[in-house]
């Protein structure tokens, strides 16, 4: 009985130890005020890619500006905004956020976004921190 304990800690360990070491960005941790920006341009695609959570999927666009594409973090999949844009490629969209750089690109973690009048708020653009937070629990240290 006692091997069979030992050996489901260290197992249960071991998988604890190997999902942190996927990788994932706690996109909140990266956003910095002082790097604050507006871009405005023409969204080119659309997509998702795993939350730092691992949870839920986050939702990110690549916005055309003119100084050149922009990938651009916008929210957890399961978040829905009191205002919710239904972002399409060919949107023509200003987007508030903190401008910051991840291997091999440069990419901004979206406060605000604009389309015409509507307006979609996802995080505090002086804190970063996100609409959808609950709590201290928004993984910004």
């Amino acid at each position: 009985m006692t091997f069979l304990l030992l050996t489901s800690s260290s197992w249960a360990q071991g998988r604890t130890a190997s999902r942190a070491d996927r990788g994932r960005i706690h996109y909140s941790t990266l956003y910095k005020p002082e790097t604050v920006e507006k871009f405005r341009g023409e969204v080119v695609s659309l997509g998702k890619t795993i939350s730092g959570n691992g949870r839920d999927m986050c939702e990110y666009l690549t916005l055309k500006t003119s100084k050149g594409n922009v990938w651009v973090v916008l929210k957890p999949q399961s978040y829905k905004p009191a205002v919710n844009l239904n972002i399409k490629p060919s949107d023509q969209l200003e987007i508030t956020g903190s401008r910051i750089m991840l291997p091999g690109k440069t990419a901004l973690i979206a406060a605000k976004v604009q389309r015409g009048n509507d307006i979609m708020v996802l995080r505090d653009v002086k804190t970063g921190r996100p609409a959808w937070a609950v709590g201290d629990d928004w993984h910004v240290r």
